[in-house]
């Protein structure tokens, strides 16, 4: 006689601050999908396919340690916006499929998603738990950082909502020591017309070391600018100038408005000369905003230049698109 094996059914609930449709859409676009599905720290995502419709499959094959670990399930039931449900494995651990429900309902201004996983043996319970909870916070954050928008022929705009207080946010743009986590370190005087050095070396953002890719490796050793500060009104708002000459100099200007417990940071980088040039920025910034919101979260942010690789394939396909939009100024 055969034992039936001991199973578990595991519940995760999240709020998000976004409609139902965005964050039903997120399992479905590969896009999107391969920047918090199955994601890990160390690990980096080498496929993603996806059939997005009853009766399709998925693969999304994670690479940890130079071994790819495949996930893979079929989709069972496909209501946008309310309900997901698909089957799930991975090949490598175990022959079973179990099924996995997303149920999105709205909530406020945004929606509460509860997922229901049915069928998950009891010794791998707690880490299959663990895993989901850290899914949805990596859907969370992947909705929260939309890529650069091109709002002017040599103008882009990223907006990120960050865990507040604005007070706190604001040090990590203003203190040095604080900057350099992130992005890059200078003194910065609290004045218009103030001059600081800024000093990047990407490498020394990463928290997991690994060595550099040959193909960074002439954007990797450390690089000072001189920045003439044009605007400085604690805790709302940072503009400078980022250059070592004025025909040359670009304008970036960085915001923080409150939003409930959150803070939207809206950063505008103006004077970019050159489309190849607007798409290397936009991957930059993307990359360092990335790290800061990782900090803000109290989060392990990992490694730039894989963070970096990730985002260039993204831009890679088309991601910098015009948007009409009113600036700040």
């Amino acid at each position: 006689m055969t034992t039936a094996p001991d199973t578990r059914t595991l519940q995760v609930t999240r709020t998000f601050a976004f409609p139902p449709e965005r964050v039903f859409d997120a399992w479905l676009d590969p896009a999107i999908a391969q920047r918090f599905l199955f994601a890990s720290p160390t690990g980096e995502i080498v496929r993603v396919e996806l059939d997005p419709r009853v009766g399709g499959r998925f693969v999304i094959v994670r690479r940890d340690n130079g071994v790819d670990i495949e996930h893979a399930g079929e989709y069972l039931e496909i209501d946008r916006p309310r309900r997901l449900v698909f089957t799930f494995g991975v090949p490598k651990l175990s022959a079973q499929f179990t099924t996995v429900n997303l149920d999105i309902e709205p909530a406020g201004d945004g929606c509460k998603l509860t997922l229901t996983h049915q069928g998950v043996l009891r010794e791998w319970a707690d880490r299959t738990q663990e895993g989901w909870g850290m899914i949805l916070a990596g859907l969370d954050d992947t909705i929260r950082q939309p890529y650069a928008a091109l709002i002017a022929p040599d103008t882009i705009l990223l907006e990120r909502l960050l865990p507040g207080p604005v007070e706190r946010v604001w040090e990590y743009i203003a203190d040095s020591e604080k900057r350099g986590k992130w992005f890059g370190t200078g003194v910065i005087q609290p004045k218009a017309g103030s001059i600081f050095t800024l000093y990047m070396r990407n490498s020394d953002l990463s928290t997991v070391k690994e060595p550099t890719p040959p193909q960074y490796a002439k954007y990797d050793t450390g690089h000072s600018s001189e920045c003439t500060v044009t605007e400085y009104d604690p805790p709302r708002a940072l503009a400078f100038l980022w250059g070592d000459s004025s025909a040359q100099q670009q304008d970036v200007r960085i915001t923080l408005t409150p939003s409930g417990e959150n803070v939207l940071l809206r950063l505008t980088h103006r004077r970019i000369s050159g489309t190849g040039r607007m798409e290397d920025f936009a991957v930059g910034w993307q990359t360092h905003l990335g790290f800061l919101a990782n900090l803000l979260h109290g989060r392990d942010p990992g490694n730039f230049w894989k963070a970096f690789a990730a985002n260039e394939a993204a831009y890679a396909k088309g991601k910098l698109q015009e948007k009409k939009t009113a600036t700040e100024r």
